[in-house]
Parts: structure tokens; sequence; C-alpha cells
């Protein structure tokens, strides 16, 4: 689980992840039109998880406690920890199984 191959799976997924979301942090104010749905569309996708967790009962993830009148309240900072460690989590665990499945091959068992 932590072998060399695996760590380097990650940072090459933490790499993509900055590629991807470099263009938004420069044009931030002056994003093309273009780009704005797909940003927003990745924004709330990565998300979802504080959402569903909140709706199975952890408190405290979102401002207000989840009551915000019609629109979604906001991760809180607690809500942004558990959102770093859900996708660090989940980077981690895709690395691992493609490290696993590169030395598949190479005679591991």
């Amino acid at each position: 689980m932590f072998e060399r191959t695996t760590i380097k799976a990650l940072l090459v997924i933490a790499v993509a992840y900055a590629g991807i979301w470099l263009p938004y942090v420069v044009w931030r104010n002056n994003l093309p039109a273009y780009l704005t749905a797909p940003y927003a569309v990745l924004g709330l996708a990565q998300a979802i998880p504080v959402y569903i967790l909140n709706g199975i009962g952890i408190p405290g993830l979102l401002q207000n406690n989840g009551h915000c009148g019609w629109g979604w309240c906001g991760p809180t900072v607690f809500g942004y920890v558990v959102l770093v460690i859900f996708w660090v989590v989940v980077a981690w665990l895709i690395a691992w199984f493609i490290s696993n499945l590169t030395s598949a091959g190479k005679g591991r068992s």
C-alpha cells in the first residue's frame, strides 16, 4: 500500500488535478464563458460528498446546519476538511489500484 509506485501514481493524480484547476485559479474573475459550466459541474461534483454525509446525519458539515432557505448551504471549515480528507483518500485508493495493476505483471504475488 505504501510502495514507491503508489506514491508516484498519487503524485501524477495530484499534478493532473492541479492542472485541471489551474485555468480556474488564474482566470477566476475573467473565466471564458465556455469554461464556466464545466468548472461549475466539477465544483459541485467535488462538494457532493459533504451533502451526502450531511444527509446521512453527520452534523457540522454545512453552514446553518443545512438550513439556508432556497439555496444550498456552503460547507463549513469542518466540511472542507472532510472534503479534503475524502478526496485524498479516494486519490490514494486509485493510486494504489493503479500500482497493483502495474506491478501484477511483474511476477509479484
